[in-house]
């Protein structure tokens, strides 16, 4: 497969709320539990029902019905059998939802569809996402970030059964360097997923165990350069990165073959729309900061619209 390259000119960015074909709201009721997310580290539809994963102010996944009301939630902190320490990400599955904690020692939690706790096995150390393949029996993609303090300097494994390949090695260049990418695998069909690394402007697609680049982003000398920068204080170089009008905090969703990329560059937050099987045509969409303050940033994608939100809000944007 030979890759291609998306070429991404801030200036050809429209801005969302005037691009956008219709904009509908939908309130997040939280009025019937003492626990309500404060953060959306992630959102997953499960058919019309919405889960959202706080992992920093109130930790827990919360399921909203389709009207927005809290139906259900799974906070249950601690060391004990059916209890969690730091959830990091969360996968929908056929016989209801597998969540990954890693803390200590790292786990995947197994829920029914009503959040009843089932069992827990084993999960790769050190990860900060994971995408299971075709529900409970097939594959398990874990991406580690760029973490390489130890022996272990693999950013993306494949575990199938007992089987754990190393499939991308950390690029030397961003060793122990991380943004806060919240989303990094997105599927495209039921074998095949997309895997945009933090720190890396490449997108890969992965299949089978394996792993290639399907595209080049390329953002005219917007990305940092890595090579020649002081990496012992990560908080500082991302601060640093931002001041400079770099490129920084990507992240990645689907809906079937469409695509978005979502970044920000200064203060302000952008979202690219492709197509898996047309690289050659996307658009780019601006949110400015004080626009981003009203409608939240990019958390998912269904039905070929895009979802902003933040806690107790999700807007709906549909866009060509």
């Amino acid at each position: 497969m030979k890759s291609g390259k998306i070429s991404v000119s801030l200036d050809d960015a429209l801005p969302l709320k005037e691009a956008a074909l219709s904009i509908d709201v939908l309130m997040l009721n939280d009025s019937l539990s003492s626990h309500f997310p404060g953060n959306i580290t992630k959102l997953e539809w499960m058919g019309d029902s919405i889960l959202i994963l706080d992992s920093w102010k109130d930790p827990g996944l919360y399921l909203y019905d389709s009207e927005g009301a809290l139906v259900n939630s799974y906070t249950k902190r601690g060391n004990g059998p059916n209890e969690f320490v730091s959830i990091v990400d969360f996968n929908v599955i056929p016989s209801g939802v597998v969540l990954l904690d890693t803390y200590s020692t790292s786990q995947r939690i197994y829920l029914d569809q009503n959040f009843t706790f089932l069992y827990k096995d084993d999960a790769e150390a050190q990860a900060n996402h994971f995408f299971c393949e075709s529900g409970n029996s097939g594959g398990v993609w874990y991406d580690r970030g760029n973490v390489a303090y130890g022996s272990n300097k693999d950013k993306l494994i494949y575990v199938d059964g007992d089987s754990r390949k190393p499939v991308l090695p950390v690029p030397r260049e961003v060793e122990n360097v991380t943004f806060a990418s919240y989303n990094v695998f997105a599927r495209v069909s039921n074998d095949t997923i997309l895997y945009l690394p933090a720190v890396e402007p490449r997108i890969y697609k992965c299949h089978g165990g394996q792993a290639e680049v399907l595209c080049e982003l390329d953002f005219n000398n917007l990305w940092p350069d890595f090579s020649d920068v002081k990496k012992d204080n990560p908080l500082d170089l991302m601060r640093s990165i931002a001041e400079d009008g770099k490129i920084y905090s990507t992240n990645m969703l689907s809906d079937g073959n469409d695509v978005a990329v979502s970044f920000f560059c200064k203060d302000d937050f952008y979202v690219m729309k492709f197509r898996y099987d047309d690289l050659s045509a996307h658009k780019l969409f601006k949110v400015d900061k004080n626009t981003l303050e009203s409608l939240g940033t990019l958390v998912s994608m269904k039905d070929g619209c895009l979802f902003l939100g933040e806690p107790g809000k999700l807007l709906k944007i549909r866009v060509d």
